[in-house]
């Protein structure tokens, strides 16, 4: 077992669930993109563990399966190591459910200073509902493995009216605004030399 791992395992704040009026039975959870978690590790009381760390924009989410119809509760929260290559000042989830849902609160726990803004979801787009949760700093999240290179959040939702319901998060941390300009500038210097090499292939007869 690597250090990154046991360090993950071993710091995880986790995705839990308590319950409303219904009860969880049983959960999935999968990720793609430019984070990856651990497989959840879930009981019979309802309680999930979920951890994970992230280079870039990625998805994660599953299948939320529940006893009955009646107004279920998730409060889920993460516990995520900035994998990238720069700092985090803000961090944009998209939370998207199968069935009309509210976001009931949000909230931050370290880096310290982290506040969370809540746009609730509106009117489903294909049968998918979506709301935003906006996470701001607050202490920069570090790179790992340096001092506060982990970002808890968290955040609890309520829907109902079924008992199986799909949930996703697409989250995407984003630099600070001096990371993000060098990042920009970085990108239009090697699209222009991309675009040189390409002229000079035009002029060169021998290409």
């Amino acid at each position: 077992m690597n250090a990154k791992f046991f360090f993950l395992v071993a710091a995880a704040s986790f995705l839990g669930v308590t319950v409303g009026k219904a009860s969880v039975t049983g959960v999935s959870w999968d990720y793609s993109g430019g984070i990856i978690c651990y497989a959840p590790l879930w009981d019979s009381s309802g309680d999930v563990a979920v951890d994970g760390y992230q280079s870039g924009m990625g998805v994660v989410g599953g299948t939320i399966t529940t006893s009955d119809t009646t107004d279920p509760i998730l409060t889920i929260a993460n516990t995520i190591d900035n994998d990238s290559l720069f700092a985090w000042t803000e961090y944009i989830v998209n939370v998207s459910m199968n069935t009309s849902f509210t976001i009931l609160s949000a909230d931050a726990t370290a880096p310290p200073g982290w506040a969370a803004g809540i746009t609730q979801p509106g009117a489903p787009v294909a049968g998918i509902y979506t709301g935003t949760i906006d996470y701001v700093g607050g202490i920069p999240v570090a790179v790992y493995p340096a001092a506060n290179s982990e970002l808890d959040f968290d955040y609890k939702v309520s829907f109902s009216g079924s008992t199986s319901y799909s949930l996703t998060e697409n989250v995407m941390p984003v630099p600070e605004p001096a990371t993000f300009s060098l990042l920009a500038l970085g990108g239009l210097v090697l699209g222009g030399k991309a675009l040189g090499r390409r002229r000079q292939g035009q002029r060169d007869p021998a290409v």
